[in-house]
């Protein structure tokens, strides 16, 4: 990683993620940051979490976080599995499907070093869930992430 977050800031960037989740209405978002050519999850909300932050590595060419960390804009798709950028590597390792995904770049000093991910998930396999995320999600998500930059400004 670019730079290390030390514990008092991962602890307030966690609480402004899961403050993230409960306004939209969704059990699981990720800080994702980048490393070389990657982007890694740092910090997450939900039933998933433990089990991919720190053993997860998302190539940044690859997939919708990486789009929205390329091009600096935020994107709502709530149709996911319709979509041929998505990439289903993650959810093959948690054995889940994403259904839904509102994201974000998240920018520090004048530079995007990561996103934000807001999810919802389904049981792989299974229909699924007719969650979807609406405009004010998304501008909820980039307050969100508008905070985490300032967040990470203030230890770069």
């Amino acid at each position: 990683m670019p730079f290390e977050i030390d514990d008092a800031t991962r602890s307030l960037l966690q609480e402004v993620l899961k403050r993230s989740c409960g306004i939209i209405h969704c059990n699981n978002s990720a800080l994702w940051m980048t490393d070389g050519d990657f982007l890694i999850p740092v910090l997450g909300f939900g039933p998933h979490a433990e089990q991919f932050i720190g053993n997860y590595s998302h190539p940044l060419g690859e997939g919708i976080i990486s789009m929205v960390h390329a091009s600096g804009q935020p994107f709502c798709e709530n149709n996911i599995q319709a979509n041929p950028q998505h990439s289903s590597k993650l959810d093959q390792q948690l054995g889940i499907q994403t259904d839904a995904m509102v994201a974000t770049p998240v920018v520090s000093k004048g530079e995007i070093v990561g996103a934000i991910t807001c999810v919802h998930t389904s049981p792989a396999g299974e229909a699924a869930i007719t969650h979807s995320f609406q405009a004010s999600d998304m501008a909820e998500l980039e307050f969100t992430a508008a905070l985490t930059g300032r967040l990470l400004d203030s230890i770069r």
